[in-house]
């Protein structure tokens, strides 16, 4: 039987179909900002070990001689000087450490998108929603709590944003599979069967 045999669809699963989409939406969004986050904090991370590794003593850009006189002694003040910032400001920052989470709640979240947008096709080939379709949705969604709860606490509020309209571009409501509404019969029929009933 097709979802369309079947008659109306009951508002518990229809409630069930909108926080699907909802939740598909907001895992969605979070994948994009995550991705955004980790890729800007790699390039911080990839530049405190470049300037870290430089100014080591050891390496051998330390030990070319054109650092010893004129613009080249001020060039290396510099970067010594900005070495120096790093080696406080890097155990602070703990960028492995972030990349590691924010990793985790990047692939978190588009796992769960993924999930999602296959709950969604399941229950439009059903034509219905199951048991099945619901412990799936309470096992996706027990995820998405786990994941919020390791969220920034002062998110980039500018990425979020891009993050937002990204979505709104990628998953309008009207792309988003919904039952067809039960036929409503016109006022006219109404009418007439109140007419012949009397």
């Amino acid at each position: 039987m097709s979802a369309t045999d079947q008659g109306p669809w009951p508002d518990r699963d229809i409630a069930l179909l909108q926080e699907i989409y909802e939740l598909t939406c907001t895992s969605r969004m979070n994948a994009i900002y995550y991705a955004k986050r980790l890729a800007a904090l790699q390039k911080e991370s990839f530049f405190m070990e470049v300037t870290t590794a430089v100014t080591a003593s050891g390496s051998g850009v330390a030990a070319l001689t054109l650092w010893n006189q004129g613009a080249g002694q001020v060039v290396w003040q510099g970067l010594a000087l900005t070495a120096a910032v790093v080696a406080v400001v890097k155990p602070l920052r703990a960028p492995g450490k972030r990349i590691e989470v924010f990793t985790r709640q990047q692939q978190g979240y588009h796992a769960n998108f993924f999930a999602l947008k296959k709950l969604a096709f399941a229950i439009r080939q059903g034509g219905q929603v199951s048991d099945d379709h619901r412990k799936a949705f309470d096992t996706i969604y027990d995820r998405h709590v786990q994941l919020n709860t390791e969220d920034e606490t002062t998110p980039d509020d500018d990425l979020r944003r891009e993050a937002q309209e990204a979505v709104r571009k990628e998953l309008p409501a009207a792309g988003f599979w919904w039952p067809q509404p039960p036929a409503r019969p016109a006022i006219t029929d109404a009418r007439a069967a109140l007419a012949e009933a009397e």
